[in-house]
């Protein structure tokens, strides 16, 4: 299964790469919101994991922009901010699951299955 990983914290997106392709994924990783978008247009993934909070472009506009693809991925939000808001924001751009930050690697492995 191919999966996106866009976060802009190096450490995290390095250890949830690790955590992934340790469970048989094929991962990809992407710094900003900006280069998220553009390896997703450029191949298809089946499941991109998101940070909501990406300078510039952030994550919400780019989980909105994935899933209003002709055969959008499944999206799934991650952030440090577990408040109702970014519950909210997550369920306004369509994301198919939510994980808060800091999480075990069973929790990311659990909000994967689909």
């Amino acid at each position: 299964m191919k999966l996106l990983i866009v976060d802009d914290d190096l450490h995290i997106r390095r250890l949830i790469g690790i955590y992934l392709r340790d469970a048989g994924f094929e991962v990809t990783e992407a710094a900003t919101g900006e280069e998220g978008l553009e390896i997703a247009q450029r191949e298809p993934f089946d499941i991109v994991l998101v940070d909501l909070i990406l300078p510039h472009y952030g994550g919400f506009r780019l989980c909105q922009k994935l899933k209003s693809a002709d055969s959008p991925p499944r999206v799934v939000i991650t952030t440090g901010d577990d408040s109702q808001h970014s519950r909210d924001l997550a369920d306004e751009a369509k994301a198919d699951a939510f994980l808060a930050k800091p999480f075990t690697r069973e929790q990311l492995l659990a909000a994967l299955q689909f």
